[in-house]
């Protein structure tokens, strides 16, 4: 297959040229408009308790879909002053139902005096927004908010922030980023391959693969985000995966091209090999890069479906680039690739390091197997104190509006009573409002609730002090008709998310009408106006059909380890009969995403390892080896982890890399490092181990073909790892987190790679095991499918007899083609 493609690439080049012009077109003029069509979010499922439970209270307590937050501070003004109130009302006076499509309602401290709007230490405020439509489309409203806030605002000084306004903020890096990866990541990249090649006609090839690639998968995403939601995240890390990929494999294809003319080989016969026997390993190096990415399907979130899908999508046109376009060029070009020498450049095999190292690791392959695994897993013992924490928007950079919105409510707010855990409970019939029928029920479930341990205080009509279920039976007449000045119908709002404005009228006329002496509800008990007002407080934001909400206030903040635990203590709860209780918010969510990424996981290792085990054996044909491959895979990926947990969870190189540590690592990082670096790092393997395999068909010699494939593909490894780490380390001084602890985890894992594991450990541990590298049942042999060798089949070349080791080409012939400027006509 590969051999015929080679040879329709050289016959149709000028076709496939511009087939290739045609698609990078089409996807230039996508690209700009890619951002507009991606989505924020998406690490949350709609499958997941908490989703359900949000959505039913959506539906029952007509509580807002989205919310915003609007932050105000004033470093001399106190939050509860009435200067303060004065100019925080008037900013928010120009956000109405007619200024801001979908807002439905705002909840502020002066409407409500509910005291978590309101900072620890008196400097700050926040108002709630509510909006009855998704964050996607509150997204495109955040500016226009900020605008009219900012306004109006005075003195003060406003932050809007939520996941709506994350999400827009993310989209606006996300394109700034692209930028400053396309202007920094491809001329070094060009620069290192000139020092690799030393030609600049053949390191411009890699660049413009790669450049072909990635505008190319921007495009199709472009067209699939039109069509269904895609994660913002996809654009970058795309862009960082594709130029990863689609240079290293461009290199691969050059390299050999011109190594084979160094050999003496004619333009065809050199297109036509280098297709063959490198296109062989790029195609299936590109497999399993693509079923490392794509196990990230595996998982229930939306994001990283876009990441898997863009991963495949810009793996596949990497490695068709590789294939058809590189092949086409080096055929226009002929022996001109070695045209416009830059650095002086030696043929591999007159190298005086490579031939000794190789013959070092030969005569001391203990001693290189155990200071290699031992630096491995120095590098590797971070991962021991590895701690997780949700996608937030810590992966913004600090000067994001929303960032700051978020760093303020978190460092200055009591953030457990400012985003409570929500349980509602529901039942099916009796009456669709409060009646005295649930209140016994209902007290019930808030005892349980309130005595749970981890919770602080639970906020509901049966949790206010000094009442028990007597003192309800006796006063609830009164009750009702307390509550019967509300137009019940009308009645909503989830935790956080009530109304201001026209919704705090009813509770104002109610109060007007209370004695100042206080309401008499029971013989003996009196409450007081302030009492009355925080009970028609609660029952406006808890009260729907047939439902009722409490809000549980954890011990703990509403991210940390104890607040999930709580939140699946609290869905866990047997409620009283009739009754059924469904738990949400922050606490409930960052539960359920923990649990569906550790759930999934174990599936994803188990299909990546397998998969990759299969296509290692089809191309290997050797048992031993794709394990062998999959065992020290997975010791790059903890060298990686270590090395992430050692910089960005420790909080080192903070001002170098522009960066604030949270004392955790994004738990996202993990599951796409494992999946893409897994793919990535088995570049460098499956190439290795290909051209060692070469020369054990050849010689039969274990320790030979171990020489001859380390000799042969040393430098190209170095190379490749050397452009993935400068492309990928670009993405270092991008401004989302996620992308940066990216791009510097594949950076320094392929880096460490390529010098501990491909040039020290294999190599090392192959002479160990001998011939064992190379065993192959015969009656699995015959049951596995020909996949051919250099355009002959597995079998045939079993039967060849043993021949030579490396050879290398005379300098004639190094010179002939370094020099030659003619190129071959078909």
């Amino acid at each position: 297959m590969f051999h015929a493609l080679g040879r329709f690439s050289y016959r149709f080049r000028w076709l496939v040229i511009g087939i290739w012009v045609a698609l990078l077109a089409a996807g230039l003029v996508a690209t700009p408009y890619l951002a507009g069509v991606l989505k924020g979010g998406g690490f949350s499922s709609s499958d997941s308790p908490s989703q359900r439970a949000a959505t039913l209270m959506v539906e029952r307590l007509n509580a807002g879909r989205s919310n915003l937050a609007v932050v105000f501070t004033s470093p001399t003004l106190e939050a509860r002053s009435e200067e303060f109130q004065a100019l925080e009302a008037q900013a928010l006076a120009g956000l109405t139902g007619e200024t801001v499509a979908h807002l439905t309602g705002i909840q502020t401290y002066a409407a409500t005096g509910a005291e978590q709007l309101i900072s620890t230490d008196g400097s700050s405020s926040v108002a709630i927004l509510s909006f009855d439509t998704a964050d996607a489309v509150v997204q495109e409203q955040v500016a226009h908010v900020r605008q009219i806030v900012a306004e109006g605002a005075g003195g003060l000084t406003t932050y809007v922030t939520g996941q709506a306004a994350v999400d827009a903020d993310l989209s606006a890096y996300s394109m700034k980023d692209l930028r400053t990866v396309e202007i920094y990541a491809l001329p070094v990249a060009l620069l290192a391959l000139l020092v690799v090649f030393g030609t600049l006609v053949a390191a411009a090839l890699p660049v413009l693969a790669g450049g072909i690639a990635v505008s190319v998968t921007l495009g199709v995403i472009y067209l699939v985000a039109r069509a269904t939601d895609v994660s913002i995240f996809v654009m970058n890390t795309a862009t960082l995966l594709g130029l990863a990929v689609a240079i290293d494999y461009a290199l691969f294809i050059v390299a050999r091209f011109r190594e084979e003319l160094a050999a003496g080989a004619t333009v065809r016969a050199a297109v036509t090999t280098c297709t063959e026997r490198a296109g062989r390993s790029v195609f299936f190096s590109g497999l399993a890069v693509a079923i490392g990415v794509l196990g990230l399907l595996f998982f229930p979130y939306p994001g990283l479906r876009s990441i898997a899908l863009g991963g495949a999508i810009v793996v596949f046109f990497s490695v068709a680039t590789s294939l058809t376009l590189i092949p086409a060029l080096l055929a226009v070009l002929g022996n001109r690739v070695n045209a416009l020498r830059v650095v002086p450049h030696r043929p591999v095999h007159d190298s005086r390091f490579w031939r000794g190292w190789t013959a070092f690791v030969s005569r001391r392959p203990w001693a290189v197997l155990v200071v290699s695994l031992l630096l491995i897993l120095l590098v590797a013992s971070p991962v021991l104190y590895l701690a997780l924490t949700m996608p937030s928007a810590t992966a913004l950079p600090a000067a994001a509006e929303s960032r700051q919105g978020y760093d303020t409510l978190d460092t200055r707010f009591d953030r457990a009573a400012l985003s409570p855990i929500s349980v509602m409970a529901t039942w099916q019939g009796g009456s669709s409002t409060l009646s005295m029928e649930q209140v016994l029920p209902l007290y019930q479930v808030g005892q349980t609730l309130a005595a749970t341990p981890g919770v602080a205080s639970v906020t509901s009509l049966f949790n206010l002090p000094g009442l028990t279920p007597e003192v309800m039976a006796a006063a609830w007449p009164q009750i009702q008709q307390l509550l019967g000045s509300l137009d019940l119908s009308a009645l909503g709002g989830a935790a956080g998310a009530g109304a201001a404005g026209g919704a705090s009228a009813a509770p104002a006329q109610a109060l007007a009408a209370i004695p100042e002496q206080g309401l008499q509800l029971a013989p003996g008990i009196t409450i007081t106006r302030e009492q009355a007002g925080q009970l028609l407080q609660l029952v406006q934001s808890s009260v729907g059909e047939r439902a009722f909400l409490f809000l549980v206030t954890p011990a703990s903040p509403p991210t940390s380890a104890e607040a999930r635990d709580l939140a699946r203590r609290l869905a866990g709860l047997a409620p009283p009969a009739g009754l059924q209780l469904h738990v949400a918010g922050e606490a409930a969510a960052q539960h359920d995403f923990f649990q569906g990424l550790t759930g999934r996981f174990p599936w994803v290792i188990a299909y990546v390892l397998a998969a990759t085990y299969l296509v290692l054996l089809l191309m290997l044909r050797s048992l031993l080896l794709p394990l062998k491959a999959i065992l020290v895979n997975a010791l790059t990926i903890l060298m990686s982890i270590g090395c992430l947990v050692f910089i960005f969870q420790d909080g080192r190189l903070q001002g170098f890399l522009g960066y604030t540590s949270t004392g955790a690592t994004d738990s996202i990082i993990m599951v796409v490092i494992f999946c893409a670096l897994f793919g990535i790092s088995m570049d460098y393997g499956v190439f290795s181990l290909t051209r060692m395999h070469e020369a054990w068909l050849k010689t039969r010699e274990n320790r030979e073909s171990i020489r001859c494939g380390l000799l042969q593909s040393g430098r190209v490894i170095l190379s490749a790892a050397l452009l993935v780490v400068v492309v990928t380390a670009a993405f270092a001084f991008t401004r989302i987190s996620l992308t940066k602890e990216l791009g510097i985890g594949i950076a320094l894992a392929i880096a460490l790679d390529a010098m501990l594991v491909r040039m020290s450990l294999v190599p090392a541990l192959m002479c160990y095991l001998g011939r064992a590298n190379w065993w192959m049942p015969a009656w699995l042999e015959r049951l596995l499918p020909d996949t051919g060798h250099e355009g002959g089949t597995w079998r045939a070349w079993r039967r060849r007899a043993p021949g030579a080791g490396c050879v290398s080409p005379t300098p004639a012939q190094a010179t002939a083609a370094g020099t030659a400027t003619k190129r071959e006509e078909p």
